[in-house]
Parts: structure tokens; C-alpha cells; sequence
């Protein structure tokens, strides 16, 4: 499987609308983790406190199966295809469950730097 790895906010896998696993982390923030406190008694701590926890995201390419004598006999410049097109949603990971699905888009005129344009937020309980 070829991905991208980098830091950014956390999920469940999906939320119902675009913000409702994002209010499920305000929720949890806003009671700072500790039970009998209120979310006033906290402020802003406990969210603050979650915005900042370091989760894996991965954008998924594609994948593809080869043996392994293929597999070892790959050199520099090999190409390898993979089970997705050109215009096809890629999958966005977030700690290993899939939250939304996305598409390259190139930033720059020179297709030299890319990035994802988001194009669905997956639904809660939905895989």
C-alpha cells in the first residue's frame, strides 16, 4: 500500500454529519477528562488539550499484489500501477480507520507539489 504519513486532527472512523465526530472530541475536551468537573470549571484547558494529541494520517493511493520474486526484483525507476485511476476518490486514514475520501489536486502550476481537496466526511458507524 503506497501512503503519506503526517500529523493532524483525530476521528472516529466517520461522523455523521461533517463536525460530529469533531463534537464528540469538543464534548470530551470541554469535560477536560475528569469526570465531576464542569466544562466551565475547565475553560478552555481540556480542549486545548486534545487539539494537541498527535494521531497518524495516512492518504492511501492505492495498493496492489505482486509476488515476492516481483517484488524483489523491482529497480530504481520501476512502475508499479496501482488499483486507482486518475480522477478516483483516495481514501484519508486517520489512526487507522477511514474518515473521509479525497482527491489529488496538483498546487502549483509545475504539478511539482500536491495536496488533497477533501471530497466526503465518511458517516458515523459507516465504514
Amino acid at each position: 500500500m503506497n501512503n503519506v504519513e503526517s500529523d493532524g486532527a483525530t476521528a472516529n472512523a466517520g461522523g455523521g454529519q461533517q463536525g460530529d465526530w469533531r463534537s464528540d472530541l469538543t464534548q470530551v475536551a470541554a469535560a477536560g477528562g475528569q469526570e465531576g468537573k464542569s466544562a466551565e470549571a475547565w475553560g478552555g484547558r481540556g480542549h486545548d488539550a486534545v487539539m494537541r494529541i498527535p494521531v497518524s494520517v495516512r492518504f492511501v493511493l492505492g495498493a496492489t499484489r505482486m509476488p515476492v520474486a516481483k517484488l524483489m526484483s523491482l529497480t530504481r525507476g520501476a512502475i508499479i500501477p496501482l488499483d486507482r485511476k486518475v480522477g478516483d476518490l483516495i481514501d484519508i486514514v486517520v489512526n487507522d480507520q477511514v474518515v473521509a475520501r479525497g482527491e489529488i489536486v496538483a498546487l502549483d502550476e509545475e504539478a511539482t507539489r500536491f495536496g488533497i481537496s477533501v471530497r466526503e466526511v465518511m458517516q458515523q458507524g459507516s465504514e
